[in-house]
């Protein structure tokens, strides 16, 4: 049993404060805040790869902020595996970068920022790997080095076990971010549930106008965040650490600003010719 000493006639002693408590609906609301903000930094730079790759294989193209317009018809089948690659590699690089940072700094508010860059960059490598059997990058890779379509196949489904697996994982930890005071299912809703079907399309929003293939795609990709939310519900309950409740901060503003800054800079192209 806990017992609080008391001094006789006095009131139990005041616990210590550090500063005022911060706001819980900018606790809440700050992971679908900091989704918008990965998803630039890291999906961008995905096409980013794209572009850079052919250009220093020589070939010309135009960036935007969701794909390359590309002058590819003179490249060998290798050349343009090796461009369509680039892609989820890099992202694949920045996931587990962002999560090697994240380590190091999951009890600071920082943290948040760095886990929902590994959780995209990640999501931009095994999504493609997804649709090897359909279509993307990987599909066109493995395309252009003439795989049969049974391994393609196989490829879809290894994508689809993984990337449905890393998003349960993900989720519990998500999970520990949500205000401590919150319930199991409150912290679900505003860790997993929001950044999905809000930040999604909020992020539509900052990079539009996009074709109508990216848009359905961009959509229909997501639903792999389902999984996020049973990890978050259903999973091992995470730990939420005081120190990580924190409304939004400046330095979560100034990313979100320079992230979306690069985005609509991009909206119109950006030609890499020679």
């Amino acid at each position: 049993m806990n017992v609080i000493p008391r001094t006789m006639g006095t009131n139990p002693p005041p616990q210590p404060q550090f500063g005022p408590a911060p706001n819980r609906w900018g606790v809440a609301s700050r992971p679908t805040l900091i989704f918008v903000t990965a998803f630039a930094l890291s999906v961008t730079p995905h096409e980013v790869a794209h572009a850079l790759t052919g250009y220093c294989l020589g070939f010309n193209s135009t960036l935007f902020q969701m794909w390359v317009n590309s002058e590819p018809a003179v490249a060998t089948p290798t050349q343009r595996a090796i461009i369509a690659a680039a892609g989820p590699i890099f992202s694949l690089a920045l996931g587990v970068a962002s999560w090697l940072l994240y380590r190091r700094l999951r009890q600071a508010p920082s943290g948040l920022l760095f886990l929902m860059m590994a959780i995209i960059g990640t999501y931009s490598f095994l999504g493609p790997l997804v649709g090897a059997a359909f279509g993307g990058d990987f599909n066109l890779v493995f395309t252009l080095l003439g795989l049969p379509t049974l391994l393609r196949s196989g490829f879809s489904v290894m994508g689809v076990l993984l990337l449905s697996s890393f998003m349960f994982l993900v989720g519990r930890e998500l999970a520990g971010w949500a205000p401590t005071e919150f319930s199991r299912a409150q912290a679900v809703a505003c860790t997993t549930v929001a950044p999905w079907l809000i930040g999604t399309p909020l992020t539509l929003l900052a990079y539009w106008p996009l074709p109508r293939f990216l848009v359905a795609s961009t959509l229909a990709g997501s639903i792999f965040w389902v999984f996020a939310v049973f990890g978050a519900r259903f999973g091992p309950s995470a730990s939420r650490h005081p120190g990580r409740n924190s409304s939004i901060t400046r330095t979560d503003l100034i990313a979100t600003i320079l992230a979306l800054a690069m985005v609509r800079f991009l909206a119109t192209g950006v030609d890499l010719a020679r």
